[in-house]
């Protein structure tokens, strides 16, 4: 009786080995079978409409990639595992461990907001592990000479503004201008690039805040702001906070010639939808836009709509060429070490919907690429690229009605 007991054990024993290396009746691949990549990106809490954008972007480019053959290097397949950080510096921190000790990934990506952009980075290159980065754009990521940090489609929060210094310059010509930004890396880093680029022209700011990521009472701050008499509004915000002071601006009857947000929340579709018709004639600097030259821009925005039932803005598309990026490394590398994937991020020479993508060294950054920027507006629901005109989908709107004449 005993023996036949211990034969039952065994039994089961060895059917529950079976169905954990089968994957419980699904053939797995062992770990060197793949070459693990870790994005790690906000996909709960307050950031996670971002998070959501980029995650599905990268798994749409992921999916050609495979169809065109381009995700299996030397036999193995690029295996994408994606992590929360929540928009949390702790869990982003976290994340970047379990990845790199426990998971053995080749190399990370991802980073939305830049102060979790800027500590996945710092524990990326204290682990040796290529970073790179989607979005995440406070200056200071790429300044510390960091050599496993790579950032490829986001721009330099200072560099934003290219494009709109040149409408500025052209056809603004403001005297007086207000600043306000929110208090994370990106909003300062942001404020700070405009704020000395207006001192390099000129140009006096008469007002310049800082805010609460999250607030919900802009009145008292605006109304601050409209008592100087701005012709212009520079502002920095996510997407709520942007809604949400365009909203009350309209609500204090608080007119100024032109309002530009400094990208972020004022391209996004949530930004209209929540903002309503004060979102009308608003405009923005960005990084990228459907119509712009790069060749398979206007395709992934419309695949990403018909997919997605949502247009992605510049998000999506830093995310979808970020993993074209990630192939053509590994592809190009010599193997899947710390150094062989640095060396062939390194060496990058891609044309992808973000124009051409290379690591550079420039002005103080590292493997930085030098963007592209553009100037759009809200024009009846729409978001028109206004400037350069050479791209230009409408023309600008200057200066913008009253809020009672629109």
């Amino acid at each position: 009786m005993k023996e036949k007991r211990w034969l039952i054990v065994l039994l089961v024993v060895a059917v529950g080995l079976m169905l954990v290396a089968g994957g419980c009746g699904g053939a797995k691949q062992s770990s060197t079978d793949v070459i693990k990549v870790g994005i790690i990106l906000p996909l709960t809490g307050s950031e996670a409409m971002f998070g959501t954008m980029e995650k599905n972007a990268f798994e749409m480019a992921y999916e050609e990639l495979k169809a065109a053959g381009k995700t299996t290097v030397n036999g193995k397949e690029i295996q994408l595992m994606f992590e929360d950080d929540q928009g949390k510096q702790d869990v982003a921190k976290s994340a970047t461990e379990k990845l790199v000790n426990q998971d053995k990934v080749v190399m990370l990506s991802g980073g939305y907001s830049s102060a979790c952009t800027n500590v996945i980075a710092g524990s990326a290159q204290a682990l040796n592990t290529p970073f790179l980065v989607v979005t995440g754009s406070s200056d200071e990521i790429t300044k510390k000479g960091w050599q496993y940090v790579f950032r490829g489609t986001a721009a330099p929060a200072s560099k934003y503004t290219g494009a709109l210094w040149e409408m500025i310059e052209q056809v603004v010509k403001p005297k007086n201008v207000a600043v306000i930004y929110e208090n994370t890396d990106f909003g300062t880093s942001s404020a700070k690039g405009f704020r000395e680029d207006c001192a390099k022209r000129g140009i006096n700011i008469v007002f310049d805040q800082h805010y609460e990521h999250g607030a919900i009472d802009f009145k008292p701050m605006l109304a601050n702001m409209r008592s100087t008499n701005p012709d212009m509004v520079f502002a920095v915000s996510y997407v709520m906070d942007a809604a949400m002071i365009c909203k009350q601006m309209k609500e204090l009857d608080f007119n100024v010639d032109l309002f530009v947000g400094g990208g972020a929340g004022y391209t996004m579709p949530e930004f209209k939808d929540n903002a309503g018709d004060a979102s009308e004639f608003i405009a923005s600097t960005t990084l990228w836009v459907p119509n712009v030259a790069w060749p398979g821009a206007g395709e992934f925005f419309e695949n990403y709509k018909k997919k997605y039932q949502k247009e992605p803005d510049y998000h999506g598309a830093q995310a979808y060429a970020t993993m074209y990026v990630i192939a053509d490394a590994l592809s190009r590398a010599q193997d899947t070490s710390n150094t062989a994937v640095q060396k062939a991020l390194k060496e990058t020479d891609l044309q992808t919907i973000m124009g051409p993508i290379k690591f550079e060294d420039w002005e103080g950054y590292t493997n930085q690429n030098k963007p592209n920027t553009y100037v759009v507006q809200w024009q009846k629901g729409k978001l028109e690229v206004v400037w350069p005109e050479n791209v230009k989908s409408a023309d600008y709107v200057y200066p913008v009605p009253n809020w009672r004449e629109r």
